[in-house]
């Protein structure tokens, strides 16, 4: 019967994330769909559990793992507002109640951290971006905050910095050294609206900050994935 229920509940995230991405591929940032200029740029995000893997370790993980979470955008091209945000970043960290993209999620709160490099309109575009890609998970911010952030891509090996606050970095997944019980995929739905993402390994997923009350560090994990957004 709890194998049963679990399997509903994730299966209902996944519908509510499919919705809420479909939504956001439609509008441009703010729900305006005239707001975007053709924005396009790299997304990367890690959780506090097992992304890739199988799914008897994923439904026992449910509601004990998997409840905070960094995410990440960086635009390559566009503008918004008449801004142009090219090569600027942004970056949420996430605390929910239960495990995310399932019915045991809770509540869910956020804190933000915007590219110091971009003038204080650029910043609310940046904003906006990230609400409008994911709605869900950054309705409720507690906090944004103009931030050093440094961004650096390559393949699945992926590092990002924001300050002392957030520390991640990715490489690629080996089948053969992260593959526990060989029935491993990407079981999880992206926190983010973006057409198709990879799973990576999460070398270092940290948030040390005190906006959000809880902090992690939750190193060397198949918590990782990395896509790419455009609208």
């Amino acid at each position: 019967m709890r194998s049963s229920r679990i399997g509903k509940g994730i299966f209902a995230g996944v519908l509510l994330a499919a919705a809420s991405a479909g939504a956001a591929l439609l509008l441009g940032p703010g729900g305006d769909a005239s707001a975007g200029s053709g924005i396009a740029g790299e997304y990367v995000e890690a959780r506090t559990c097992d992304v890739w893997t199988g799914p008897c370790f994923a439904n026992g993980e449910i509601n004990l793992r998997g409840d905070n979470a960094v995410l990440a955008w960086r635009v390559t091209r566009g503008k918004s507002h008449g801004e142009d945000l090219s090569g600027l970043a942004v970056v949420a960290a996430i605390d929910s109640e239960g495990t995310l993209t399932t019915n045991v999620e809770g509540k869910i709160r956020s804190v933000v951290f915007v590219d110091d490099r971009a003038s204080e309109a650029a910043r609310s575009a940046l904003l906006e971006v990230a609400k409008s890609l994911a709605p869900r998970y950054l309705k409720d911010i507690v906090e944004v905050r103009p931030a050093k952030i440094s961004y650096a891509s390559e393949g699945r090996s992926v590092t990002v910095a924001v300050g002392n606050d957030v520390r991640l970095e990715t490489t690629a997944l080996s089948s053969h050294c992260d593959s526990v019980c060989g029935n491993e995929a990407g079981f999880y739905p992206p926190l983010a609206s973006v057409p198709e993402v990879e799973c990576a390994k999460a070398v270092e997923n940290s948030y040390s900050g005190s906006s959000l009350g809880p902090r992690w560090s939750d190193p060397n994990k198949r918590s990782a994935m990395i896509g790419r957004f455009a609208f």
